[in-house]
């Protein structure tokens, strides 16, 4: 479907490695802002599950992304501008039966169907190709949504 055609209201979930290249400022982070920012901009919901949560944390914390607290923080923010999508025994059960490779990734996967998201934007897209919702990468999403008065540019800090 082309991109003109979807409403701002569209619902967007952010995997748990998108997040962590943004908190994280990974060598994938631009990429990955862009994505989280230009659904804002679009007044795209953006999401995320509460099964991420000790995740985001965890590694955030564990790859010295951030210091134990600040990485607690950090998610706090996340809750502030996206949506923290609850799971339920439903989606665990449909997650287990799913033909998907990794218990997780289902787990995101049959979560963001019953919340009824549009799109996942993950770097792994491979990992959610059974997915009952479509994935796409953060380069994807910019290439599809990015409106043409917004330009990015790369300083060092």
């Amino acid at each position: 479907m082309e991109a003109s055609t979807w409403c701002s209201h569209m619902k967007v979930l952010f995997d748990v490695n998108v997040v962590i290249d943004i908190w994280g400022s990974t060598d994938d982070f631009a990429e990955s802002y862009q994505a989280f920012d230009i659904a804002l901009f679009k007044n795209f919901e953006p999401c995320v599950t509460s099964s991420m949560a000790p995740s985001i944390v965890y590694l955030l914390s564990a790859r010295k992304y951030l210091p134990r607290k600040e990485s607690r923080d950090a998610f706090g923010s996340i809750m502030e501008i996206a949506e923290t999508l609850d799971v339920i025994d439903a989606d665990c059960r449909c997650a287990r039966e799913s033909d998907m490779a990794d218990f997780e990734d289902a787990l995101i996967a049959y979560t963001a169907k019953r919340h009824e998201v549009d799109f996942i934007v993950t770097r792994n897209k491979a990992d959610f190709a059974h997915s009952p919702v479509p994935a796409m990468t953060p380069a994807e999403f910019v290439g599809l949504y990015r409106p043409t008065c917004l330009e990015y540019e790369m300083v060092d800090l």
